[in-house]
């Protein structure tokens, strides 16, 4: 009879500690987010994205808990990321995206605009031969005569046609700079933020140069989306993004990856083309007060 008593307590007594051991796990689990992997072995437009992802979950730590950041493989170019986004195939999988009236079915997007708008200013890889020719453009019109490449799913592409543009799409980030160094198409157009780190990554490229001349604005903000069902994240990101925003670590995150770039970019120093974006009509305009403005003087 003891026998049985002290064995049935000695159940009873490992019950709790498991159960206790399953609540600890739970309560002190940590979230695994996924974020994207770069396109191709020196693509470094993703790495100001996980920074600023990482700053938003160091921010929420507190009241969110701990995390684990994984990204995924190298090779996955951005068609490919939007199918990803909404297949559930990774952990709260986030990315950054320019934002528009129309968000892919099954995303949300966290309203602050993640590069404060500096990629809106769009400067250009060429070749020598159209650096050349770039000197004499004087309106918007002969900017026209010149054909942009950008990448398949860009907003880029639609916004640039919806102006006139002739824009030629191209589903390879890298064969992009070879299309304009060798004459294969004429403007690449990139971030000012973008311009130094893919310039520096390209040097190998002798028949590729940039402009030094003009910029081409219209509104970008680029949100973070991930699915609407990872509503902890969607939370968690936000608030780690306005309170990395008021104490000025997100300026500074800013600054330390893009500030070098701008600033080789030259802005105050080009004729720049100030285009509306026709896709912003139905999002909410409060992204506004976060964007650095760098070039108030724009001539057309």
């Amino acid at each position: 009879m003891l026998r049985d008593l002290l064995k049935c307590s000695l159940l009873v007594l490992l019950s709790a500690l498991f159960a206790f051991a399953g609540l600890s796990g739970a309560a002190f689990a940590k979230m695994v987010v996924t974020v994207q992997g770069p396109e191709s072995s020196v693509d470094t437009r993703y790495e100001y994205d996980q920074a600023v992802i990482r700053l938003a979950l160091e921010k929420s730590k507190p009241k969110f808990g701990d995390y684990v950041l994984q990204e995924t493989a190298v090779g996955q170019n951005w068609a490919r990321t939007l199918i990803t986004a909404t297949s559930g195939k990774f952990s709260n999988y986030i990315i950054k995206y320019s934002v528009s009236s129309k968000l892919p079915d099954g995303l949300h997007a966290i309203p602050f605009p993640v590069d404060l708008g500096i990629v809106g200013y769009r400067v250009a890889f060429v070749s020598h031969e159209t650096k050349q020719n770039l000197l004499d453009i004087k309106t918007l019109d002969d900017l026209k005569r010149f054909e942009i490449i950008q990448g398949i799913s860009w907003l880029d592409t639609d916004i640039l046609r919806h102006h006139g543009f002739n824009v030629r799409v191209g589903s390879d980030y890298e064969a992009m700079f070879s299309m304009v160094a060798f004459d294969r198409s004429d403007l690449f157009l990139r971030g000012a933020n973008e311009l130094l780190g893919e310039w520096n990554t390209h040097l190998a490229l002798p028949e590729l140069t940039y402009d030094e001349t003009i910029s081409v604005y219209y509104p970008l903000p680029r949100f973070l989306v991930t699915a609407k069902e990872n509503k902890e994240l969607i939370a968690r990101v936000h608030e780690g993004l306005l309170i990395a925003h008021a104490d000025g670590s997100l300026l500074r995150l800013w600054e330390e990856k893009y500030l070098a770039s701008v600033e080789f970019a030259d802005l105050k120093s080009r004729k720049i083309f100030r285009l509306t974006n026709p896709y912003l009509e139905d999002v909410d305009p409060s992204w506004q007060q976060y964007v650095y403005e760098v070039a108030p003087q724009s001539t057309q």
